[in-house]
């Protein structure tokens, strides 16, 4: 059962790096509130909330959606777009709650009851322990804090697999999941080589534990001005797709500046070690310690798969993927998918669909946004949600 959470209510005035996910909120004139929860294994974690809009015209109590970001990301990849394009400001446009929440390490959940960031032992876990510690704390704070008895759950690339880890380890959370939308999930990684670059490969399985691919502040303040001039947001564009494995023709350029602002937000050396562990296995399991530790940790030469059979949440699990996907290749997903008890396919066949698209693309809000609305709505039914999508 869900442990008790230890609950802060956070101020702004403790996030000094810069632009933040509560800048992004207010700007486009939402509501924002700062919320901190802290794990069983002490970390404190930030999340950021949308409790209304002036186009919901529901005033009673609004399902809970609980984002979840993907590895280097945190919530502000799922504000970048604006209002018109990105599903966190869509949702709270058609009466949802939405909460935006940032794993540890990343540049909002660097703090822990006991541990500083210059340790290496704050740095000494993979998204294992952000699944079945951080989506957890999330889920009951949230619980404790609208009263509601379950979640709505959308993850993006790593927010993804940190859901699946959750419901198979921890199967009890099932039922605390109303939906799950999984937008480019990578779970069985053989046909994936974003980070299969030798180069890349060797620089991070030679890394101790620690940050990488930090958040600086002033250097993303220089490139979120420098990405602005119009002459030089082409090159911004080509770097960032170059950075994410492939160029696409769909990234709204627009956000390129915000996106320089915000990205990387920060990861533990583990956590890109564990998917490129993936890769080269075909399986989908627990990090890998060597023999010796595996021997202790999981009585086994190996680790064991993830039972896949747990994950069961209210109603079957929502894949969104696509062809052109280098980070969650078809072949996998589908391996994925055919691997759970239930689950629902959305394939996007739009030629070229990157792994960032389903956050940063142009035509984000009529492929993924309006689909995800609806699957949640029929859900709610009948619950009296205005359509905003037009404002």
């Amino acid at each position: 059962m869900p442990y008790k959470t230890l609950v802060i209510l956070s101020v702004c005035t403790h996030i000094v790096n810069g632009i933040t996910s509560a800048d992004i909120i207010a700007s486009h004139n939402y509501p924002v509130e700062i919320h901190t929860v802290v794990t069983r294994d002490g970390y404190l974690l930030n999340a950021f909330r949308i409790p209304n809009s002036i186009y919901c015209k529901h005033s009673g109590p609004k399902p809970a959606v609980l984002f979840q970001h993907g590895m280097t990301a945190s919530s502000d990849v799922f504000l970048v777009n604006g209002p018109r394009d990105a599903l966190a400001f869509m949702l709270a446009d058609a009466c949802f709650d939405v909460w935006l929440s940032n794993s540890r390490g990343t540049r909002y959940s660097r703090r822990h009851v006991s541990l500083d960031p210059s340790d290496e032992n704050f740095w000494r876990f993979s998204w294992h322990e952000i699944g079945t510690e951080d989506v957890a704390a999330f889920i009951d704070y949230i619980l404790a804090t609208t009263n509601q008895s379950a979640v709505h759950y959308v993850g993006h690339s790593q927010g993804s697999t940190t859901l699946v880890v959750l419901l198979s380890m921890r199967p009890e959370y099932n039922q605390l999941v109303k939906t799950a939308i999984l937008l480019g999930p990578p779970v069985f990684m053989g046909h994936t080589h974003t980070l299969g670059q030798i180069f890349l490969r060797t620089l991070i399985m030679s890394m101790p534990d620690c940050e990488f691919m930090f958040h600086n502040r002033i250097l993303n303040k220089i490139l979120r001005k420098i990405c602005g001039l119009f002459v030089v947001r082409v090159y911004c564009s080509t770097f960032f797709m170059i950075v994410n494995g492939k160029f696409s023709d769909h990234l709204n350029t627009s956000a390129i500046p915000l996106i320089a602002a915000t990205l990387p937000a920060g990861v533990s050396s583990r956590q890109p070690k564990h998917f490129i562990q993936l890769t080269d296995s075909g399986r989908f399991r627990p990090f890998d310690f060597g023999i010796l530790r595996n021997l202790i940790n999981y009585r086994s030469l190996t680790p064991p798969d993830y039972p896949l059979h747990n994950v069961r949440p209210l109603t079957p699990v929502h894949i969104f993927y696509s062809d052109d996907d280098l980070s969650a290749a078809k072949e996998d997903v589908e391996n994925f998918a055919a691997s759970l008890p239930e689950a629902v396919m959305h394939r996007i066949s739009t030629p070229s669909w990157h792994h960032m698209d389903f956050v940063h693309s142009m035509t984000v809000a009529n492929v993924i946004n309006k689909p995800v609305i609806e699957i949640f709505k029929r859900f709610e039914q009948p619950i009296d949600c205005e359509e905003v999508y037009n404002k």
